[in-house]
Formats: C-alpha cells, structure tokens, sequence
C-alpha cells in the first residue's frame, strides 16, 4: 500500500510546542536508557519521531527547531553531543521525506536510516581526531589492549580472587584461555553498530507508523514477520565470513585481521538468517494455527539450548531454496 497523500487540506498541523515537549523526553529517555544495557536503543529510535512528524507536514524549518531544542540537553553531558544528535535527526527527517516523495518501501527506510547512523559515527569520529589531532580509534584500542594486559594485576582483580578462593596459577590459566576473546572484542563494533543502526531504525519505523497513524499519516506497513525474506545473493556474506575465518594462518597481523572481518561478517549475516529462521518458525505456527503462549514458550525453550539457537538461522538460509513457507519469490 503507498503512502497516502498527507498534504490534504483537511490534514491537521501538529501543535509545534507539545512535538518540541516531546522531543525533550525522548533526549531524555535516550540518556536515562544509555546506562541501562541495550535498552539505549529505545531512546534513540524515540528522538527523531517529532522531527519526522514535522517534515512530513512539509514543515522543515520547524522539524529543525524541534530537532535543535531536544538534542540541546545533551550539552551537559558533552558539548560535542548537542551538534551530531541534531544533524543525525535532521537527516533522518529528510530521509522519510525523500522516501515519502519516492514511495520508497519501509525496508529501504530502514535500510538508509541505518547507513546514514553508520557513516554518522565515522563522520564524528573522523572530525574529534582531527579537532584532538590523534586518532581516537587508535587510541582506545591501545588503551583496552592495555587494561587487558594488565588485567591480572588489578587490585580488584586480586581481591575478587582471594574473596572466591581462586589461585593466583587457576586465574592465569583461565585468563590466558580468555585473553584473545577479550582483546577482540574491540574490533567487533563495527558490526554492533550496524546492527544497532538497524534494529533502532526498524522500532523508529515502528514508533512512526504507529503515532502517525493516529494523526492521519499513514506510512506503509512492515511485512508480516512470518513473510520476512531475503534474496538468495546474501548466504553470500555467511560464505565471506567463514573463508576469512578459515584462510590458513601464515602471519599473526594477517591472521588476526582476517579473522576479524569474518567474525564481523558472520554476525551481521548470522543475525540477519537468525531473524528469518524465526520468521520461518512463525509461518509454520500459522501453519499449523499454534496458540500465542505456545509459541512464545516455544522461542523461550530453544534460548536455552545452544544447539537449537544454531538451528535457527540454518532454517533461515535453508528456506531459501527449500520455501518451507511456500512464499511466492521471483
């Protein structure tokens, strides 16, 4: 269904001060949910709502202000902040604006809005090591490399071992066994921050299509979950990611930085065939008309056994050639 036409004359204006009032407690739910662990997310797919709300009214000026006032609180916790919140949801507006004009599909919405967050982050990046003159990146990796090296020595550390009862010989054991995990963790943001663009992306178009609604802007509607799909061309990334893994070591740098773009690679796509192995599970619920407690606990059940978790995305890479759900590909 394409997105209705919004510049109706019977279309009402959205009242400037509550959408500026909300935008403020979306900055502050953002900075209340940056301490709580992935909830963070919530806060910033919440932020650019009454933006967007605006631009789509054709009100750009407005959407501006709106954007400007809320991002203007995170001046207290860095005066850096204010400047790349404003323009990450300034552009966001323009995003559903030039895809409102395009009629652009909702995963391509996300898609763009999930890019845009990406080469954000490197834009700001890029700029604070020039403004600083040292490479930021550079230096928390050598920082975290450092912390790990001197893990054991910690303080802390030493007083955690003696409160567990631990040996000095058992703790270095286990750290030598842990300490490469550890020291690669770093180089895996790269994807966590991909994937954290999109699912904040995906709930920002949540958050849109469900409030606009309401006002008499009607976006197009998400898929159903159990008709997720992906082309067939992406199993190529799996591939990527486990021919990075597996190239015989012959040099400890190479080494490492192979297995770091593999292990990237198979995140981002493992997630992706994670999600469509749960949409495949979803149709064949419907399929068979499961109850919704029963699916629910269901999904509980597989969580906890590794084995099952890594069925899921074999299912969704599968029901590509397979079509467990019957759908209607070209």
């Amino acid at each position: 269904m394409p997105f209705d036409n919004i510049n109706n004359i019977n279309q009402p204006r959205s009242n400037l001060f509550k959408l500026i009032v909300l935008a403020v407690l979306a900055f502050i739910v953002l900075i209340i949910s940056a301490f709580v662990p992935f909830l963070g997310i919530l806060g910033l797919s919440l932020i650019s709502v009454p933006s967007i709300r605006l631009m789509l009214e054709g009100r750009k000026w407005e959407s501006m202000i709106c954007a400007l006032v809320g991002s203007s609180l995170l001046y207290f916790v860095d005066w850096t902040l204010p400047l790349f919140f404003t323009v990450f949801v300034i552009g966001t507006a323009f995003i559903y604006l030039y895809c409102f004009n395009r009629n652009k599909s909702p995963f391509q919405i996300i898609i763009i809005n999930s890019l845009w967050f990406i080469c954000l982050i490197i834009l700001y990046l890029f700029i604070a090591s020039l403004t600083k003159q040292e490479n930021l990146i550079v230096s928390f990796i050598n920082n975290y490399r450092h912390v790990i090296d001197n893990f054991p020595d910690d303080p802390m550390i030493k007083q955690y071992m003696q409160l567990m009862a631990i040996s000095e010989t058992q703790f270095k054991a286990l750290y030598e066994q842990s300490k490469n995990i550890f020291i690669m963790l770093p180089y895996l943001i790269p994807s966590l921050l991909l994937i954290y663009g999109f699912f904040g992306s995906l709930i920002n178009y949540y958050w849109c299509v469900s409030i606009f609604k309401k006002r008499g802007i009607i976006l197009k509607s998400i898929p159903l979950f159990r008709t997720w799909d992906l082309p067939w061309f992406y199993v190529s990334g799996i591939i990527i990611g486990l021919i990075f893994i597996i190239i015989p070591h012959f040099n400890p740098a190479y080494d490492f930085v192979f297995d770091a773009v593999g292990i990237n690679f198979l995140i981002v796509f493992g997630l992706l065939y994670t999600t469509l192995g749960f949409s495949v599970l979803w149709g064949i619920f419907d399929r068979f008309n499961i109850s919704l407690i029963y699916r629910v606990l269901t999904i509980i059940a597989i969580s906890f056994f590794l084995i099952l978790i890594i069925i899921i995305p074999v299912m969704g890479i599968l029901d590509v050639w397979i079509n467990f759900r019957k759908l209607e590909r070209h």
